[in-house]
């Protein structure tokens, strides 16, 4: 019989934990066992000062310190360890930044206790787990760690660079030699392109690109 993957559930909401908890270890092929339910990620961090686990599942929203930054830390100090997120947010933004900070796997808390469970085993295997919330053509980018600039022209990697940068359509259209109104034309299929709805996740995706410096 193969080993138990060992569990630890973080999340602030004690129905929440107490509820993936008794799902885990009543699986029927007995194949979890839930090590700690915990409410937030400091504590998590705490218990990994003295214990160990194979998978963490972890809420994104959480007081003290929140499943984003915990993931990063986790992700450094203990790289065997592998993550899957459970959340109610699913936007891909949200979901790209969890993978960049070492997260396997991605779900809505809406996923029912088969969807879970094999985020479990398929994170615990190294593998990514992403169900329906992305395209396939995501998760293949998710898997070689970066989206790829190739998705924008010449001139589009110019105008993000600047826009990143803070300068305005008519700044950027006076350097150019371009219509403010063709550079937000372009600023709108960049965004499009990048799957970024503001300017914050714009800047964000330009430094991650090495488009502008960090």
């Amino acid at each position: 019989m193969k080993k138990a993957i060992r569990v630890v559930v973080v999340d602030d909401h004690t129905i929440m934990r107490e509820g993936l908890k008794k799902i885990l270890n009543e699986d029927e092929q007995a194949r979890f066992e839930v090590v700690a339910t915990l409410g937030h990620g400091q504590a998590f961090l705490d218990f990994m000062k003295s214990n160990t686990c194979d998978v963490v599942l972890m809420d994104i929203q959480m007081p003290h310190k929140t499943g984003d930054s915990t993931l990063a830390i986790c992700h450094t100090l203990y790289p065997q360890v592998s993550m899957v997120i459970l959340s109610m947010i699913t936007n891909e933004f949200m979901i790209e930044r969890a993978m960049k900070n070492g997260a396997l796997g991605y779900l809505a808390k809406e996923a029912d206790s088969d969807e879970i469970k094999r985020a479990l085993v398929t994170a615990h295997d190294k593998k990514i787990f992403l169900n329906q919330l992305v395209t396939q053509e995501r998760i293949n980018e998710y898997t070689v760690g970066k989206r790829s600039t190739k998705l924008l022209s010449n001139q589009e990697l110019i105008i993000i660079r600047y826009l990143a940068q803070g300068w305005s359509h008519e700044e950027i259209g006076k350097q150019l030699n371009i219509a403010p109104s063709t550079v937000k034309k372009h600023k709108e299929h960049i965004m499009k392109k990048t799957n970024c709805t503001r300017s914050t996740q714009l800047f964000h995706y330009a430094m991650e690109m090495g488009i502008i410096g960090k």
